[in-house]
């Protein structure tokens, strides 16, 4: 019974299954936060962007009229 105990005990700790499920959970987790900084409301390439086509219709001195 003891020796039965101690290879279900040492099974568990070598078993490393649902270590690789939790590795791409982090690895998925770690994805979004960088697409949402990225690409996010006020994000980095957002504002350069924005900051680009403001200066593109500046340069081009549209009016209200679409002159």
């Amino acid at each position: 019974m003891k020796g039965q105990t101690r290879n279900l005990v040492t099974q568990y700790l070598h078993d490393e299954e649902g270590a690789t499920a939790i590795e791409y959970g982090i690895l998925a987790a770690g994805l979004a936060a960088g697409i949402l900084a990225i690409f996010g409301s006020d994000g980095i390439f957002v504002s350069a962007l924005k900051e680009k086509f403001m200066t593109i219709v500046e340069g081009m001195n549209m009016g209200g009229g679409g002159e």
